[in-house]
């Protein structure tokens, strides 16, 4: 049985501080449910434009529109550094945040520069379908068609097919776990790393109370917590509509054994989200079944806290990805030698 009691629910000094300052959006009373999400994106997207910039200078970016699983057609944005015609280059494969809900090709632009530039990896930037507008699988379906897409155009595009990374935050997060799954299941092995962010591991009705110590988890310890609470988070799952005991939505419901051969991962779970202890768990799962994993912890910060890109534990995030995914990158080209 697991005891996070290390991982204290109280905010953090860093967050009480932030909180002096942070203003958080508003919209209209009579807003609908997609002109909220499409306030919240334009929000976003100026939030990191202001905050990383989006500078022009080493990269060269283009637009596609690559097929899903059901013939609907989904837009991606792929970043590459200038000037890299020579060997083929390891790929990041991003996806956003949002509960499924919100994100967009715009609100990530910002940081998927910074990652190429900071990395030397191309990214592509995936605009998966959203709710209201589609529900359960097609964000998983659409994950694992811009993989099969980068895999498959990855000549064109001077990528190796080889060397892909997935990673996420929060329900993004959700949807690299499953395309590295889906790739382990296929018996490929060009994923080379997971990097998760406060991923969503478990749907709430499925959350396995009795795996943690006296049965109360984080889902109620921070029922009430700031920025993103556990009500917001359920209205996210409401609108998603999955089956809540399928593992392409709760993928800590599968053995250990279904792990076994999993990439290296890295895993960020923050202290006061109601999600903490799935993230923890799923991060022990994957160790008990061998796979590589490094855990960061960040006590007394919300979820998805990375959203939020003036927190310096934000800052200390996009410091650690960029780190890690590089090294993951290192290793990778060693290994081919």
């Amino acid at each position: 049985m697991a005891d996070f009691s290390y991982m204290s629910s109280a905010p953090s000094s860093e967050w009480t501080d932030f909180e002096k300052t942070w203003k958080p959006p508003s919209p209209p009373a009579t807003a609908s449910v997609t002109q909220i999400r499409d306030l919240a994106n334009a929000g976003t997207a100026k939030l990191f434009a202001d905050v990383l910039g989006r500078p022009e200078a080493g990269l060269d970016i283009a637009d596609y529109n690559i097929p899903t699983t059901d013939g609907v057609t989904i837009p991606v944005r792929l970043y590459s550094p200038r000037g890299t015609s020579g060997s083929p280059l390891p790929l990041y494969i991003s996806f956003h945040g949002g509960g499924y809900y919100m994100g967009s090709l715009e609100t990530e632009d910002p940081h998927c520069r910074q990652v190429v530039l900071n990395t030397g990896a191309a990214v592509l930037n995936v605009n998966y379908r959203h709710t209201p507008d589609w529900t359960f699988p097609a964000p998983v379906d659409d994950a694992w068609a811009a993989f099969q897409w980068a895999r498959g155009s990855a000549e064109q595009h001077n990528l190796d097919p080889q060397r892909i990374y997935v990673g996420g935050v929060s329900a993004g997060g959700t949807l690299a776990i499953t395309t590295a799954l889906r790739a382990l299941g296929e018996g490929t092995t060009a994923v080379k790393g997971l990097f998760l962010a406060t991923p969503v591991t478990v749907h709430p009705d499925h959350f396995p109370s009795e795996l943690v110590k006296n049965g109360r988890s984080s889902l109620q310890e921070n029922a009430n917590a700031p920025f993103i609470n556990a009500a917001k988070l359920r209205n996210f799952m409401t609108l998603y509509q999955p089956d809540p005991a399928d593992p392409e939505c709760s993928p800590l419901l599968l053995s250990t054994e279904s792990f076994s051969g999993l990439c290296p991962t890295w895993i960020h779970v923050a202290g006061l989200d109601p999600l903490r202890d799935e993230g923890l768990l799923f991060e022990e799962r994957l160790r008990n079944a061998g796979v590589k994993t490094t855990l960061y912890t960040y006590p007394g910060i919300p979820h998805a806290f990375m959203s939020l890109p003036k927190l310096p534990s934000a800052a200390l995030y996009r410091e650690r990805l960029y780190r890690d995914l590089k090294t993951a990158i290192a290793s990778s080209e060693s290994s081919h030698i």
